[in-house]
């Protein structure tokens, strides 16, 4: 028997050999198996290396290629980001993967950086057959799959709604939690409440500035409703949004931020120019950020679930492709609004 031949039989000997089948060999659990050859971070390279060796000498790789390759199937699931270093997207990418292991399938994560080309260059990996579904995080639909109806199930929007109504989404229902926040600083007394929102055409930032805006008009102040959208929502933009306030006549005595990075940046410029937090200025952000409850003072804030959202985003996005339904309605989870001192208690410092 010649070599050539020697190792056809021994691949076809294998043509059976599954991830549980490495996971014993390797001696480890079949999720890290899993993990290991999509490549995930949770494993050591160490580790990684050997599952891959093991997998290479059963002849699993060529198999699983061969199994995609009849299915059409690629068992990947990209994931588009506007910006891989948010800190928002660790856990929604974690729920992601989380939902996704126990179905053997990667997570491809791809940025688009800002670049239109970039989010079309990424988004052709659906058209291509290289992933099997996408999920956006970036509240944008390339306009390429917009026009490809027939992919709209193999697409979900978590955090961000994108302008299509034929794509799923999953999030929370932010301008009720804009309401809620603005409705405790007025049970705090404060009324001269205003708003520093992030991008006006973002769907989040709309949505914040309209429960903001509800809530004002339903304590009949509306006349004095006051706005501010900029075009980021980092600390930067909130110093910018603060010195902006503070040229004003007469000072707001709370402020909704819609992110915590605009609080932040808004605190530091109201403290260095002697306003006390919260005695004369109280403040609520958005997200929980991880620096939020650890910021002098401790920062009230609606914690999102992000972890969660990735988990029922990829379970939808799985449910749609399989049996090529719609998920028509939004799917919103609740969020939590964690109180604390930047807003004092009773409307003074804790």
């Amino acid at each position: 028997m010649t070599a050539e031949k020697a190792k056809g039989k021994a691949a076809r000997s294998n043509s059976n050999v599954t991830i549980v089948d490495i996971a014993r060999l390797a001696g480890v659990n079949p999720s890290t198996v899993s993990r290991a050859l999509s490549g995930s971070s949770a494993v050591t390279l160490q580790t990684r290396a050997r599952i891959a060796q093991i997998a290479k000498e059963s002849g699993y790789i060529a198999n699983h290629n061969a199994r995609m390759l009849r299915s059409r199937k690629a068992n990947q699931i990209l994931v588009i980001v506007p910006n891989i270093a948010a800190f928002s997207h660790p856990d929604v990418i974690l729920g992601i993967e989380e939902a996704l292991e126990e179905y053997n399938i990667g997570v491809i994560v791809g940025s688009t950086k800002g670049s239109e080309a970039r989010e079309i260059a990424l988004a052709r990996q659906l058209v291509t057959g290289a992933a099997d579904g996408l999920i956006l995080l970036n509240g944008r639909l390339p306009d390429e799959l917009g026009e490809l109806t027939h992919y709209s199930r193999r697409i979900v929007a978590i955090s961000r709604p994108v302008a299509n109504p034929g794509i799923a989404f999953v999030g929370i229902d932010n301008e009720q939690a804009a309401t809620e926040a603005t409705r405790y600083l007025l049970s705090l007394g404060r009324k001269r409440i205003a708003h520093i929102g992030g991008p006006e055409q973002s769907p989040i930032f709309a949505a914040r500035a309209r429960g903001y805006r509800t809530a004002m008009e339903q304590a009949g102040l509306e006349d004095i409703s006051d706005v501010q959208h900029f075009s980021s929502f980092d600390i930067a933009a909130g110093r910018d949004a603060m010195r902006s306030i503070l040229s004003r006549k007469q000072l707001p005595d709370a402020i909704l931020c819609a992110s915590d990075e605009l609080a932040f940046g808004a605190i530091q410029v109201a403290r260095e120019r002697g306003i006390k937090v919260p005695e004369q200025l109280a403040f609520i952000g958005f997200d929980n950020h991880p620096v939020s409850e650890a910021f002098s003072p401790a920062l009230t804030t609606i914690s999102v679930p992000r972890r969660r959202l990735g988990v029922l985003g990829a379970q939808t996005l799985l449910r749609q492709i399989d049996a090529d339904v719609d998920v028509a309605e939004p799917q919103l989870l609740p969020y939590e609004f964690l109180v604390r001192a930047s807003c004092g208690r009773n409307g003074f410092a804790s």
